[in-house]
């Protein structure tokens, strides 16, 4: 009777939505110490919609100042219907110096960024490109679509 609570406590947990609560410790990401392959996990969900890593390559060249950066492709199915969405996940040595990076790409886009939970976003090209950071982490996405790439954002753990 004992383990039946636990579990069922976790189910509960993961049904109303709180398991994005749990694995979204923003603690953890200033300074994040881990490696970036652990937070791009093979399959991610939010909501309805699913994703699912297609490859990662190792983007550090492309952004000055990184201790490790991955480039990655997570596919949203759902509907019938495959969409790929391009993204770099970028780890720096404090929030601070995520934060002006971020910045800088959003101003390639003419745009700013707006203050998030323990960081920044911005959203450009009618929500086709989307970046944040959380701490030292920073993410960007780039979608042939709007939607894609906002409902990873809200699905990914960092």
């Amino acid at each position: 009777m004992k383990t039946i609570i636990p579990v069922a406590l976790i189910w509960l947990l993961l049904v109303l939505g709180c398991g994005n609560i749990v694995k979204r410790n923003f603690a953890s990401f200033d300074p994040y110490k881990g490696g970036l392959s652990e937070l791009l996990q093979s399959e991610i969900s939010g909501g309805l919609a699913k994703f699912k890593l297609s490859g990662t390559r190792d983007s550090l060249a492309n952004f000055a100042g990184a201790t490790e950066a991955k480039g990655f492709t997570y596919i949203q199915e759902g509907a019938g219907v495959s969409v790929p969405i391009d993204g770099a996940l970028v780890n720096y040595p404090s929030a601070a110096t995520a934060n002006e990076e971020l910045k800088k790409i959003a101003a390639d886009y003419k745009t700013t960024v707006a203050a998030k939970s323990k960081g920044t976003r911005f959203s450009a090209n009618d929500g086709k490109v989307v970046g944040w950071t959380n701490g030292s982490l920073l993410c960007f996405l780039k979608s042939g679509f709007a939607k894609p790439a906002g409902n990873l954002e809200d699905a990914a753990p960092f």
